[in-house]
């Protein structure tokens, strides 16, 4: 394998439950693939605290031997029994503002999510490095 010897931006994302100080975290792919985006919520089912954070990391380097530069987004809402489409991750349990984030046009959804907000540091800051 060999290495890449120019820039790279990676990007990942994590859903993280307050009651759980942040799990399932990075590793909510799993727990999706494990039970299921229609029986997603009832990991809180005994727990009063429904809060989480979406959360969104791209990563940005030169190449060796520069360092990486992390653009975060965060956006607060709540996991709630699916709603909406189904077919994109964890979409359809995320609540913001009284709607999933599969009920929300995609215009209105990528001006709060947390995807949108880390690339909006990103395109600034490419903006501002050019």
């Amino acid at each position: 394998m060999g290495l890449i010897n120019g820039p790279v931006l990676v990007e990942d994302t994590c859903l993280c439950f307050n009651a759980f100080s942040e799990l399932p975290g990075p590793y909510v792919k799993w727990f999706l693939k494990a039970l299921g985006v229609k029986q997603f919520h009832k990991l809180l089912a005994g727990f009063e605290d429904k809060s989480a954070q979406a959360v969104c990391t791209f990563a940005y380097c030169e190449g060796p031997g520069h360092e990486p530069i992390v653009f975060q987004g965060r956006t607060d809402g709540k996991i709630v029994e699916a709603r909406g489409p189904t077919d994109f991750g964890w979409d359809a349990c995320f609540e913001y503002d009284g709607q999933t984030y599969a009920e929300m046009p995609k215009e209105e959804k990528n001006k709060i999510s947390h995807r949108g907000r880390a690339l909006a540091k990103l395109t600034e800051w490419l903006k501002a490095d050019v």
